[in-house]
């Protein structure tokens, strides 16, 4: 393990408050209601308390969230030297050539399974949708094409995978391992489904740990220069967090987050987990 996240320093900002059109079975918006608004948060990272902000907002219909409508705030906070980790969504081609210059990181939900974002994200998308998304994050990022700002690039592109995401059933998540041995990303964050108070979802079991061992165990075999972290997204019930961290252990992982990890020397990290580095 080479580092332990609580990301204290970093500002959880939306950019639509509370309010998301897809009303997806796993959240329905709840997770936004911990965000600061983006209408305060100029103010609050006026204190100098923070370093970074993860940019993330609800999405509309088509998967896309409203940041080019936001680029007066996005410019400021690039201005501030606050680094940014913007939570995408679907971008147009377009709009990543716009916003790239503002992006230390970017993340992207990665699904691959179309009936998984039919389902649950309630999008008429598909996973290679998700891939074109993440192709060209990495293309705008490395715009001059040699190989060390290829691999400069890949490293600002976060891709986040849910273990359980459709009702705590592993559907799909092979299959988007797979997708992605070709792209060979720079690091995957894991999370792992958690079953959500007021959601479709609210009253599913935890995803059973053997069979996050599984995906854990299959990305280390199929992905293997690939930095696998453990993100911020997964139940702390009982012992499943410490069991959780036990196998990123295992598996080699290169960080987790929220987990008090028990390695001696692990790096302490204060900011979203893709800033480690």
């Amino acid at each position: 393990m080479v580092f332990n996240c609580v990301p204290r320093r970093t500002l959880s900002v939306s950019v639509t408050g509370e309010e998301c059109a897809l009303h997806c079975n796993h959240c329905n918006g709840h997770y936004l209601q911990h965000m600061v608004p983006v209408t305060a948060a100029r103010r609050v990272l006026e204190s100098g308390e923070y370093r970074s902000i993860l940019l993330s907002g609800g999405s509309d219909f088509h998967g896309r969230l409203p940041l080019m409508e936001h680029l007066a705030f996005i410019e400021w906070v690039h201005e501030q030297g606050i680094r940014i980790n913007a939570h995408v969504g679907l971008q147009s081609d377009e709009d990543v050539r716009a916003l790239s210059p503002y992006f230390d990181k970017v993340s992207l939900d990665y699904v691959w399974d179309d009936g998984t974002i039919h389902d649950v994200y309630h999008l008429q998308r598909s996973g290679a949708d998700y891939l074109h998304a993440a192709q060209g994050w990495v293309d705008a990022f490395s715009a001059a094409g040699s190989s060390e700002e290829l691999t400069s690039a890949k490293q600002r592109v976060n891709l986040h995978l849910t273990i359980g995401l459709k009702g705590g059933v592993v559907i799909g998540e092979y299959a988007a391992i797979d997708s992605l041995i070709a792209f060979q990303p720079a690091s995957l964050v894991f999370l792992v489904l958690i079953p959500t108070e007021g959601t479709v979802y609210g009253n599913v079991p935890v995803v059973p740990i053997d069979a996050v061992e599984s995906v854990f165990a299959y990305a280390r075999l199929k992905l293997p220069a690939t930095d696998l972290v453990l993100g911020c997204m997964h139940p702390r019930v009982d012992s499943y967090g410490e069991q959780l961290e036990h196998l990123a252990g295992q598996y080699q992982f290169r960080g987790v987050v929220g987990v008090k990890s028990s390695a001696e020397d692990a790096e302490q990290v204060e900011e979203c987990c893709v800033f480690y580095k």
